[in-house]
């Protein structure tokens, strides 16, 4: 009995340290932010939402200052292999691609705006068959 008791607790016990998608996605995060900070950014912001297949792409609706050069991230746990943004800009902002690194599912746009004002930016994410995933959402200036 008491060897079954043992058996059962160090079981759950290596379940519980066991690295899991999200644990991945805060890694790859604190990285990211770590290395555009190092550029002179300031982290503004950060949501990590849960995405399934009947919900693969969800909007955000932020306001953005023509003061700032922002980074918009987007950026999935393992069991969320694409990741991308789409940016609605005013006629006046400019917006340019930043890489990420190799091996991390997501997207990165520097945008200047021309406008102070809302921006519609809508995450669209493909997931694994079955399973669902999280996406940390991240913004910087």
């Amino acid at each position: 009995m008491r060897i079954t008791f043992l058996t059962l607790f160090f079981f759950a016990a290596t379940l519980s340290i066991a690295q899991t998608p999200i644990d991945g996605l805060q890694k790859n995060n604190l990285e990211y932010l770590e290395s555009k900070e190092g550029e002179g950014y300031e982290f503004r912001s950060q949501i990590i939402t849960e995405f399934d297949q009947a919900h693969a792409s969800q909007d955000v609706n932020i306001k953005l200052s023509k003061e700032y050069t922002y980074v918009i991230v987007a950026i999935g746990d393992s069991n969320v292999p694409e990741v991308s943004l789409a940016i609605k800009t005013a006629k006046n902002a400019s917006t340019k691609e930043l890489q990420l690194e190799k091996g991390i599912a997501g997207q990165s746009v520097e945008l200047k705006p021309g406008n102070s004002g809302r921006f519609k930016i809508s995450i669209n994410a493909k997931l694994s068959a079955g399973k669902t995933g999280f996406i940390s959402f991240m913004q910087d200036h």
